[in-house]
């Protein structure tokens, strides 16, 4: 029995302005703090970050968070606007980062939508706490309101959506008045939405852009709590920030099992339909360490020809990335259910697309035994539609539920995409 776990997602959208009131002394304080947070919010220049988010669940029964997986995203601020794309593709899309993912609980706003609405909107109801010591350090920290009449906090909890009211704490350096922390709790809840709570704490550093120092999210964590008492709890960790430009493909020594290429094929070819060429993994899959995400790359095991004719000979090199890493809960074990969506294929001076589905190792078999580790690994007969037929959805058995170097895999190509009715 697998314990359900529904997706979150939020997105922050524009409020509305509302007139400033007249200033008291507390408001000509908190003035030269919004000031001090708008001079870095606008000077900001088009920038990506490399997003690490760690998703773990509690469930109402147990007292400790289990690992569900690990995500690694591109995400960028280009034209106040955040994009997201997969590790080294370059490929920034707007679309809503729930819907890239697919599944589990996920957020947005984290990376510099929370900042913006605070500071430069006008909303929020400020209340000054005082000067507090904090790890060590002096600072000032207000509290502040936003009520939902007045709020452009959605929350979606798939297939349903809501505007929510929240609360929290701004935390800035007595000295510099810097921003260095935002706390955010959701106050008023839809009753469409199933969670009972929602808290999320954005901690900031200075960080390098373009020959300038701006303040930008360092790390963050999210807690949801549903109706029934269960938590899902996600820890991102920002790295690597730089400008960013539209003209160049955007790629992060960071991520694991990066694949670099040398030169550019310059013939693209087109495998035809129900070859099955044998890949042997060059990446090592683990939970804990392997992310949504991440490149992953395999090598042909053997010449795979048709009629005499060669199409991808033995050591061809096929990339894609890790499209699903999440751990599986039962009454009786642990497992873990990845998914790898391998996409390009590259020999020689040639490279093509490879549009291939995973089959059995052998037929009549679902089950192939590691050489190099006893991981049971087998292809999943899935009820639910998968999205893309090209990735490989595998059951990794055991609390670890390594995929080893050098596992093989069966794949079987699909009709070229050229050749696809519409």
């Amino acid at each position: 029995m697998r314990i359900p776990w529904a997706p979150f997602a939020f997105l922050l959208l524009p409020p509305f302005s509302s007139a400033q009131p007249e200033l008291s002394p507390d408001a000509l304080f908190l003035a030269k703090v919004k000031l001090r947070a708008a001079e870095n919010l606008e000077k900001l220049p088009n920038y990506t970050c490399l997003e690490t988010i760690e998703r773990s669940r509690r469930r109402v029964s147990t007292r400790r968070f289990e690992l569900v997986d690990l995500l690694r995203l591109e995400v960028g601020l280009v034209d106040r606007k955040e994009l997201f794309a997969w590790p080294g593709s370059g490929e920034f899309t707007d679309t809503e980062i729930a819907d890239m993912v697919g599944h589990g609980a996920i957020g947005n706003g984290s990376f510099a939508l929370h900042a913006r609405s605070l500071f430069l909107s006008g909303i929020p109801d400020f209340t000054y706490i005082g000067e507090r010591i904090r790890e060590g350090r002096a600072t000032h920290r207000w509290a502040y309101r936003v009520p939902l009449i007045h709020s452009g906090y959605t929350m979606r909890v798939k297939p349903q959506k809501g505007i929510v009211g929240y609360q929290g704490s701004v935390w800035v350096d007595a000295s510099t008045l810097d921003l260095l922390r935002i706390e955010i709790q959701v106050t008023e809840i839809p009753p469409n939405l199933p969670i009972s709570t929602s808290t999320e704490t954005l901690d900031y550093q200075s960080v390098p852009i373009a020959g300038a120092n701006f303040l930008l999210p360092q790390s963050s964590e999210l807690t949801i709590v549903d109706l029934q008492g269960n938590e899902s709890r996600n820890r991102t960790r920002f790295s690597n920030c730089r400008q960013f430009s539209g003209e160049s493909v955007l790629t992060f020594d960071e991520a694991p099992g990066a694949v670099s290429e040398t030169r550019k094929p310059s013939t693209k070819i087109e495998l035809p339909a129900d070859l099955e060429p044998e890949l042997e993994l060059r990446t090592a899959i683990e939970p804990g360490v392997t992310a949504v995400g991440d490149a992953v790359e395999a090598i042909v095991t053997k010449d795979v020809k048709r009629k005499g004719v060669v199409y991808l000979p033995k050591g061809a090199k096929v990339t894609g990335r890790v499209w699903k890493l999440e751990r599986l809960q039962s009454t009786t074990r642990t497992e873990w259910e990845a998914g790898l969506l391998f996409l390009r294929f590259s020999f020689d001076n040639s490279y093509g697309e490879f549009h291939a589905r995973l089959t059995p190792p052998f037929p009549g078999s679902t089950e192939r035994h590691s050489a190099l580790e006893s991981v049971r690994v087998h292809t999943v007969v899935r009820d639910e539609p998968v999205i893309d037929p090209r990735i490989g959805i595998l059951n990794l058995k055991g609390e670890r539920g390594k995929l080893p170097l050098g596992t093989r895999l069966n794949w079987r190509t699909l009709l070229p995409p050229s050749q696809e009715k519409p």
